[in-house]
Order: C-alpha cells, then sequence, then structure tokens
C-alpha cells in the first residue's frame, strides 16, 4: 500500500507519518477493536483501513486476533518505545544547547 513515490514504512516512524494510522493508534490506545469499528469513524474505505492496519502489523505496532469472521486489532505499546527514547535524545539535545547559550548570555551582558 505504499504512496506513489514514498518509501517503504518499516518502522514506527514510518507508521506516525499517515494521519490515518495515527488516527487509528489513537483509537486503539483505548483498547482491542474490530475493523468495523475502526473503519467507521475514518474518512477512507474499510478496504484501505485493513491495509493500513496490515502494514502497522508488519512493523509490530498492532497485533491482530481472529474470532470468526472477526478481526480485532490491539496496540503494542512496546513498540512504541523507539519514539519515546528517540524523543529523550532530542531532548537531552535541547537540554544541553539551551544551557550553553544560558552560561554565554550570563557571560556577555
Amino acid at each position: 500500500m505504499p504512496d506513489a513515490g514514498a518509501p517503504p514504512v518499516d518502522d514506527v516512524f514510518g507508521v506516525l507519518a499517515h494521519p490515518v494510522r495515527r488516527q487509528l493508534l489513537e483509537r486503539l490506545a483505548g483498547g482491542e477493536q474490530r475493523v468495523t469499528d475502526l473503519a467507521g469513524p475514518v474518512t477512507v474505505s474499510r478496504s484501505a483501513v485493513s491495509q493500513h492496519l496490515r502494514l502497522m502489523r508488519s512493523v509490530g505496532v498492532v497485533t491482530e486476533r481472529r474470532s470468526g469472521r472477526e478481526r480485532y486489532y490491539r496496540l503494542e505499546r512496546d513498540r512504541l518505545g523507539e519514539v519515546e527514547s528517540w524523543l529523550v535524545r532530542i531532548d537531552r539535545f535541547w537540554e544541553r544547547s539551551l544551557r550553553r547559550l544560558g552560561k554565554h548570555l550570563d557571560a556577555h551582558p
């Protein structure tokens, strides 16, 4: 389901790059849901939602459980830890940079 000219999605950052997938993740944060329920409020077809979920499952951000003909999806929070780790590194960069700026401004009033 890659967009024309878009790189393949193979990590959590690629999953988060698409607004529909972010919306699905937000809905799944409330607990396991059926594809039908997930597809209701989004602006794309159920088939497109299923494609997004399949991609998200291949990255490991969600898991799928089947019960009869129904498919249920659940968020895998641990996989999103990559984003949290990245944000911590970014925060450290800004902390150090702002601390250096503060020292510079204090030294040069």
